[in-house]
């Protein structure tokens, strides 16, 4: 017998080799299973029947197999035929619910995925949550604020309605005092503070209490500012909450220097102010248009005389340096506070300090942004701040900073004829009411105003070797320019008889013109290279043009009072009168000339301390030329003889006002008198350019005119006539 035996198949079912199975029964007479002594020793038997030898049963595999089996399925280790969201068969047969989990992989991802969603919504409520807590913390704070002004109000009321300090508060508002400290000083004339549980006064600003307060009681200032808040109008300065001083500022400014240095738009200037509206208006710049109108407040024109007027400049000066912020370097309203800067300071007379204002204005303007101003305003600025560039440069003989700018149509943005604009001869508060109105023509006189100053610019660089030799065609150019400028002047502005009453920055435009010739042709009157008839006629020309300039001046003081007169054209007073003593020391006589440039640089000294040192320089250049002083000097000069160096500097960067005529006539050609007259032919009598026009000297007659309301006789008799 084999040492392995086969094994029999059940004894239940046996299968052959065709699958087919039937029924057996163990062999009679015997209970084991193994097979007859001599059948073969392979595992079926070879009996001589093959349906005795059944093979066992296989196991049927299922037509299709699920790549991810359900939970079932996977229990009992079966194969699926299913996947979500159908029924798999063994289920469905057995009646079970067929559920499907992702593979662990796929699992994996999925979780990472939800974890960092989680995350980031973890963080996205935290932020929420801190800006809600900020929020209600901010809102906490405001109704407790609210809370506190409502009952600081209710206190001052009360202080006023038993005590009457409603003038005293009006009166420290009026002189610049700050608001807090008003309310301090409430507080302190009768303590009550403890009756109503707030927080006193040492630990929170009363600023908009007492701001509240001077709204109950003010007066309308005519500058129609929005009343939505309270608090909005104390937003562009912190020097003065007083309505009624920013209100009388504003209106010295845009009468007597806006007119004249046109540096922004008035009428959006305005707008912004009375709109809380950022576009035309700023901190620095309303800062800056204070300060400068404090130079021409006049201290009696207050309710309080205790009101230091120079003390108040320099707060609205401060806060304009402060305003000025490196991030808003590029926004064209510092760019235009700068340029105002540069104004206040010079008439301070700080000319080194302002001169630093002008050439970050100019710098700035290349640069600016495109924040929300209209292309007429920004044309505005741009004309302004490059005439007043040239202005500075050339009254006070220094190289030009930056160039000129690119050949382009002036104003041509602005509608200079639609200007509605009116001017009053305004000084003091209530002038706005009582005085007569007339048209200004402001923008059309700074467009002509730039004109002439493209002119004097293209004069300084010829005369400062930038175009090389200084030929006699290169000067009669620009004199037939400067010609062809006046002959082209609308009838509104070359009207500047005493009948036709000018306003004072038209007969300014005039005397900047003859100032502008006199300097372009005096070094070829220095030269020596001049003589005979043309040597003649060159003085003849500089001499008229300097009588009709002070002819002018003259008329404007009789007019208006040279109190006004702006800093850059207390340098036209001296130039003037510095060529008539030099040039026509006997009509007029040089002692009238002396008396009247003095008169007129004293009578502006009391706004404007630049003035002091121009007279002091001015009686300098008198005494060197031999000309008689006055009887009166000491009355008509001031305290002369006190300025040293620095005040010198202060007030025109250099030691002395003269035009540095050494320095020009290096430049000029050895041939300019030998081809002066043919280029005076061919230039400026040329057959096909119109007639030029010929400035003779005025003849100012007595006339009867209108000032301040009032009609006055007022005789307009030139100082200089002979």
């Amino acid at each position: 017998m084999p040492s392995n035996r086969p094994i029999v198949p059940s004894d239940n079912v046996r299968t052959n080799f065709l699958g087919d199975s039937s029924s057996a029964t163990p062999a009679s007479g015997s209970g084991n299973t193994e097979s007859a002594p001599g059948a073969s020793g392979g595992r079926w038997g070879s009996g001589d029947s093959a349906a005795s030898h059944e093979a066992p049963k296989k196991r049927r595999a299922p037509g299709a197999v699920a790549a991810i089996a359900c939970i079932e399925c996977r229990k009992a280790r079966q194969k699926c035929d299913g996947s979500s969201p159908q029924t798999c068969t063994r289920c469905q047969t057995r009646r079970l619910e067929c559920r499907y989990e992702p593979h662990t992989k796929t699992r994996k991802e999925l979780l990472l995925q939800e974890i960092a969603n989680l995350k980031r919504d973890n963080t996205r409520l935290k932020t929420i949550n801190r800006e809600v807590l900020s929020d209600a913390s901010d809102l906490r704070e405001q109704h407790q604020g609210l809370q506190d002004l409502h009952d600081w109000q209710q206190i001052i009321l009360d202080i006023l309605g038993r005590n009457g300090h409603d003038r005293d508060i009006i009166k420290k508002l009026r002189a610049g005092e700050n608001t807090e400290s008003i309310a301090r000083w409430l507080c302190q004339q009768q303590p009550i503070s403890s009756q109503l549980h707030i927080v006193p006064p040492d630990e929170r600003s009363l600023l908009d209490i007492v701001g509240a307060f001077e709204h109950h009681y003010r007066r309308e200032d005519g500058l129609g500012r929005d009343r939505r808040s309270d608090t909005m109008r104390l937003r562009w300065t912190e020097v003065t909450a007083s309505e009624t001083l920013l209100g009388h500022l504003f209106d010295l400014y845009f009468t007597w220097v806006h007119p004249i240095h046109m540096l922004f738009s008035e009428i959006d200037f305005k707008e912004s102010f009375r709109t809380n509206d950022d576009t035309y208006c700023s901190p620095a710049l309303v800062n800056a248009v204070c300060a400068m109108a404090c130079h021409l407040v006049d201290a009696n024109d207050l309710d309080d005389e205790d009101v230091d007027v120079d003390k108040l400049a320099q707060a609205f000066m401060n806060q304009a340096r402060h305003e000025v912020l490196p991030q808003n370097y590029c926004l064209l309203t510092s760019v235009q506070a700068l340029a105002v800067m540069y104004l206040a300071d010079l008439s301070s007379g700080k000319a080194r300090s302002a001169t630093g204002y002008l050439r970050a204005s100019v710098e700035f303007l290349k640069a600016t942004e495109l924040d929300g101003q209209s292309p007429a305003a920004r044309e505005i600025s741009l004309w302004g701040i490059q005439t007043l560039n040239t202005s500075s440069t050339g009254i006070t003989y220094q190289k030009l900073y930056a160039p000129e700018l690119p050949h382009m149509a002036r104003f041509q943005h602005v509608d200079i004829h639609s200007d509605k604009a009116v001017w009053r001869f305004y000084r003091t508060v209530g002038d706005q009411r009582v005085l007569p109105v007339r048209p200004s023509h402001a923008i059309m006189t700074a467009c002509y105003q730039a004109a002439l100053f493209r002119i004097i610019h293209e004069s300084l660089n010829l005369y400062c070797g930038l175009r090389g030799v200084v030929t006699a065609e290169a000067v009669l150019i620009t004199y037939r320019r400067y010609l062809d400028w006046e002959y082209d002047l609308p009838p509104i502005l070359k009207s500047v008889g005493v009948e036709a009453q000018p306003v004072p920055h038209i007969l300014f435009l005039h005397v900047q013109y003859y100032v502008a010739v006199v300097q372009h042709l005096t070094p070829l009157l220095q030269s020596g290279l001049f003589e005979g008839p043309n040597l003649q006629e060159l003085r003849r020309l500089v001499i008229q043009h300097a009588q009709s300039g002070v002819e002018l001046l003259e008329q404007y003081r009789r007019l208006y009072s040279t109190r006004y007169l702006m800093p850059l054209l207390s340098f036209c007073v001296v130039h003037l009168g510095d060529t008539l003593i030099r040039y026509s020391p006997e009509e007029p006589p040089a002692s009238e000339t002396v008396e009247f440039s003095l008169m007129l640089l004293q009578q502006a000294s009391v706004g404007f301390p630049i003035c002091g040192p121009l007279q002091e320089l001015f009686k300098r250049t008198a005494d060197h030329c031999g000309a008689k002083m006055p009887a009166n000097i000491d009355e008509i000069s001031g305290a002369l003889g006190s300025y040293g160096v620095d005040e010198i500097l202060d007030a025109c960067t250099r030691l002395d006002y003269k035009q540095p005529v050494d320095q020009s006539i290096r430049h000029l050609d050895d041939k300019i008198a030998v081809e002066w007259p043919s280029k005076w032919q061919e230039i400026v009598h040329s057959p096909d350019r119109p007639e030029s026009p010929r400035s003779t000297r005025r003849t100012l007659s007595t006339s009867t005119t209108s000032s301040s309301g009032n009609e006055q006789h007022m005789r307009i008799a030139s100082l200089l006539n002979t």
